[in-house]
Order: structure tokens, then sequence, then C-alpha cells
């Protein structure tokens, strides 16, 4: 039979062994629980980072939550807002609580709930306005948001005023206008000068009664008339019946000094008129203001269109001038010579239309600015 080996070892070669393997698995599991430490740790960290930016998102969400109450409140105001509105007592609170030292807080009458209670995203806004009782002229908004994040921000304004240019034609039609128009009576007609009514029918209108209205005649020589005299005509001035939509100023921004002259204390008139004034088809407007003086008409000077006195220049006698149009005098008429005729518009004279250039007027609105380095983030 073959013979069989076996190989056993000693006590101490055994113990040795064992030793060996107990270290070996202590090794092991030292590690594994180091391993498993840093695991951990380094999920910790990541988890830590994750709610950092959670938190940091639903921070960002919420300060742009309010920055978007604030420019919304900002927009309403601008729009709605008026400077009568902000500067009235009346519509602000004293409150103590206001940004920056502001001590009154804008009630619902200038600012209304929709603007100061809104929700943006998944974020409840509260904006409010505030001001200075020291300084009404600069505003406040506050907004802030809550909910998973929170943010205030703020935002002072300056109320002030512009002033914008607008831009209108003005016509004046001059078949509704009659030859001479008075804010007072008539006398002293000496010689041979004439009136005739144009389209109106009416030759002389007079804010006076027509009694006051004295055409000489009666065996000597004075003024013949083709049309009706009324008297009572108007009220109020002459510049506002033939002129009823268009201002002094405007006027005078009108004049180009072609078609439209305008003379006043600021830009004085020649001595005398001797200048011919439009045409049939393009009427003109010549104007002597107040300040102007009386200068006279003559040298047979020809006008289309309308002659204005606002001073007392009813003795100048107006010459041997001839008025296509109409003679308007804000006084009494006491002198008036031969040969000065005034014929009103007829359809034979052509359209009757007198076009003003563009009259450039000013309006004032109400601004709102933003303060420069007045922005703010809680």
């Amino acid at each position: 039979m073959p013979s069989r080996t076996c190989s056993i070892c000693s006590p101490a070669t055994c113990r040795q062994s064992r030793q060996q393997g107990v270290v070996t698995l202590a090794m092991t599991l030292l590690v594994l629980f180091l391993s498993s430490l840093m695991v951990f740790q380094s999920s910790a960290g990541l988890l830590f980072e994750i709610r950092t930016g959670n938190n940091m998102l639903r921070q960002k969400q919420a300060q742009e939550a309010a920055r978007g109450g604030l420019d919304a409140a900002l927009a309403w105001l601008v729009t709605n807002g008026s400077a009568s509105n902000f500067t009235n007592t009346a519509n602000w609170t004293d409150d103590a609580t206001g940004p920056s030292g502001n001590n009154q807080k804008a009630n619902s009458s200038i600012f209304p709930l929709a603007i100061s209670s809104q929700t943006i995203g998944d974020y409840p806004i509260s904006v409010s306005l505030w001001r200075n009782a020291t300084a009404a002229n600069v505003l406040e908004i506050r907004a802030s948001s809550s909910g998973d994040g929170v943010a205030t921000v703020s935002e002072r304004l300056q109320l002030g005023t512009t002033t914008t240019s607008t831009s209108t034609a003005v016509t004046l039609n001059l078949n509704t206008v009659a030859p001479i128009v008075i804010e007072g009576g008539m006398s002293g007609v000496t010689g041979n000068p004439s009136v005739a009514a144009g389209t109106t029918g009416t030759a002389i209108i007079s804010s006076q009664s027509s009694a006051t209205i004295n055409t000489g005649g009666h065996g000597q020589s004075g003024l013949t008339v083709t049309g009706n005299i009324k008297g009572n005509a108007f009220t109020g001035t002459a510049w506002d019946l033939v002129f009823p939509n268009t201002s002094k100023a405007e006027m005078k921004a009108a004049a180009d000094y072609s078609t439209i002259y305008f003379y006043d204390d600021e830009i004085p008139p020649p001595n005398n008129w001797h200048t011919n004034v439009g045409t049939a088809s393009k009427p003109g407007i010549l104007i002597f203001d107040t300040g102007a003086g009386c200068p006279k008409l003559n040298g047979g000077v020809v006008i289309y269109g309308i002659v204005y006195y606002a001073d007392d220049c009813g003795n100048q006698g107006w010459g041997g001038a001839k008025i296509y149009g109409s003679m308007v005098s804000e006084r009494s008429i006491t002198k008036l010579t031969a040969n000065s005729q005034f014929i009103g518009w007829s359809s034979t004279l052509g359209t009757g239309t007198v076009n003003l250039p563009p009259v450039t007027s000013t309006t004032t609105n109400n601004t709102l600015a933003i303060k420069t380095a007045s922005w703010r983030d809680f």
C-alpha cells in the first residue's frame, strides 16, 4: 500500500498563524471604517453644499421677486402718479418705521393695494412708498419678499417736472371776419373812405352799440358802407374774436416776417408801413401788439389778410391803405381819412384761409427720476 505523508504544525507555529489572521482582519476592519468615515464626511459635505445652494437659489429668487415688485411700483408711479398727489399731505400717514429716516408712508389714495401687495412667483411681495416730511420731493420705494427666502430692496426717486414742446398748425378763415372789427366806437370820418362787406354780409362789427358807429355823411363826406353794421356783436377782446384758438405768444412764435408780421415793445415796427402784405391766394397777418405803437398805413399799401392794432391807434387815419380782409382795433376809431378802403373777403378773392406755420407750445409733465446710488439690498 502506498504510504501517506501528513504535515502537522507545532503548537508554536499554529499560534503564530492565528495571530497573523487576527491582525489582517483588524487592519481590514480599520480600513473599512476609515473608508466609511471618509464616505460619510464626503456625503455630509455634499449635502451641506446642496442645502447651501438651495438656500442661495431661494435667496436669489426672493431678491429678484422683491426687485420685480419695486420695478412694478416704479412703472405704476411714472404712469399714474402726479406731483399734486405726491405733495398733498392728506395722502401721507405719519409712520416712524420708514426706511432711511423717512417718517411718512403713502396711503391707499395714491398707492393702491394692487401695487402695495403683490405675488411674484411663489413669493408674496409687500411694497410701500415713503417720504420725509421735510423733503417731500424725494420719495422712496421699499419692496420686501417673504416665503422660502426673504429679501428687501429700496430705491429713491426725485420728483420733478419736464417741459416738452408740441407743434400745432393753426388755420384762420377770413370768410368769417368782417372788414372792420372795433372794440369800441367810430367817429372822425373825413373824405370818402369805404367799407364793403364780404361773404358775411356785415361791414362793421363793434363791441358797443351800433349808435357809437358814426360813419359821417349827413350832407358831408363820410364812410361809404356796403353791408350791415352790427353793434354789441361780441364781448371780450377783438383778438379773442378774430383769433379764438391762438394766443399772442403763439402768434409771435409763428411769425416768419414773410406772411406773418408781429411787432411789440420787443420788436418795434417801422415808423410807417409801406410794404404790401399777402396775396389773394396767400393772405397774411400784420400784428401791432401792445408797445408797437401806431405806424400809419400809407403810400397806397395793399394788404390781403388781417391788420391788428392793440394800442390806442384810432386817430392814425389809415391813409390810403387798401385792406382785403379785416382791420381789427382794440380801441375806438377817432379818425378815418379819405381813400382808405376795407374790403371783406369773398369768393372772388380765393379761399380766404390763412395758414399759420406750426405753432410751438410747451407743456409741463411730472417726472420721477431715480436718484443715483440710492439702490439698497437688505
